[in-house]
C-alpha cells in the first residue's frame, strides 16, 4: 500500500468561492482557541464570536460546534453566540441554537466509579488533575507529561473492567466514555438534518479525537482539516494553528 499523502496546507483564501455551499463543523480547544494548561484558563479572542455568526450566516446557518467540552461549557465560552452543537464528543446534541440539548443516557453508577478510580489514582501523582464532565469523566496530564503512559494505562485497565464504556485519548488528556458515540457519529446527524442535509461537509480539528469528524466528512467527499502538524491522521487540508484558523474564519465571513 502506498503511504498516504500529507495534508495540503491551505491559505486564507481556500474554499472562499465554494463556502456557501458548504457544511462546517469545527472543533474548539486546539482548533478555534488556543489551549490552556488547565481547559477553564481558555481564551476565545473578542473578534471570533462575531466572525462565526457572520460565517454561520454565509453557510445558511450549516456550522456547528464540535467538541470534547460541554454544550454549557460552550455557551459560556462563545456567549450571547449560540450555534448548533455536538459536546463532548458527541454524548451531547443539539440540532440547532435555540433548540433543546439532547443527552445519550449513561449508567451513572458506573460513571461516578470510574471517576472514584480516576480520583483515588491522581490524588498520589502531582500535575494530574480529574474532570468530571457530566457524562464522562477525564483525566488531564498536561502538567505532568512525563506521567502520560502510566494514566493511559490506567484509564484503559479501567475501562477494560466496564464494558460499554473505552478511553479515549487526546492531547494530554485521557476521557472516559460510553461506547458508539463519537464525533464522527455527531456529524452524520447533522448531515440528515437541515440546513446541513445536501451540503459539502468540512469538519477542522486538531487532535487525534477528530479523526472520527474527519472520516465522516470523508465520506461524503467532503474536507478534513487538521489544525496543527499532528500525524498520522486522514486529513486532506491542513493549517498551522489556531490564529490560522481564526484568520481564515475571518476571511470567509468578510468575503462575498
Amino acid at each position: 500500500m502506498s503511504p498516504r499523502m500529507a495534508p495540503q496546507i491551505i491559505d486564507t483564501t481556500a474554499f472562499a468561492d465554494s463556502i456557501s455551499g458548504l457544511a462546517l463543523f469545527l472543533d474548539v480547544d486546539g482548533c478555534l482557541i488556543d489551549l490552556a494548561e488547565r481547559p477553564e484558563d481558555v481564551v476565545v479572542p473578542p473578534g471570533l464570536p462575531g466572525d462565526l455568526l457572520r460565517l454561520s450566516d454565509r453557510v445558511g446557518g450549516a456550522l456547528a460546534l464540535v467538541s470534547g467540552r460541554a454544550i454549557a461549557d460552550l455557551d459560556r465560552l462563545f456567549g450571547p453566540l449560540s450555534l448548533p452543537a455536538a459536546g463532548q464528543h458527541g454524548l451531547e446534541w443539539r440540532a440547532t441554537p435555540s433548540g433543546p440539548v439532547e443527552r445519550v443516557p449513561i449508567d451513572r453508577a458506573v460513571l461516578d466509579r470510574l471517576g472514584a478510580a480516576l480520583a483515588g489514582f491522581a490524588a498520589g501523582r502531582p500535575g494530574l488533575r480529574v474532570e468530571p464532565k457530566g457524562a464522562a469523566v477525564a483525566i488531564h496530564y498536561r502538567q505532568a507529561p512525563a506521567l502520560g503512559p502510566e494514566v493511559i494505562a490506567f484509564a484503559r485497565g479501567l475501562t477494560a473492567g466496564a464494558p460499554g464504556w473505552h478511553a479515549l485519548a487526546g492531547k494530554m488528556v485521557v476521557e472516559l466514555k460510553p461506547d458508539g458515540v463519537d464525533k464522527g457519529a455527531a456529524v452524520e446527524r447533522f448531515l440528515a438534518l437541515p440546513p446541513f442535509a445536501g451540503r459539502r461537509p468540512l469538519a477542522a480539528g486538531d487532535d487525534i479525537t477528530d479523526e472520527d469528524s474527519f472520516a465522516a466528512a470523508l465520506r461524503h467527499d467532503g474536507i478534513a482539516l487538521q489544525v496543527g502538524d499532528r500525524e498520522p491522521t486522514v486529513a486532506n487540508r491542513r493549517l498551522p494553528d489556531p490564529a490560522a484558523m481564526r484568520e481564515w474564519i475571518a476571511h470567509l465571513a468578510a468575503s462575498r
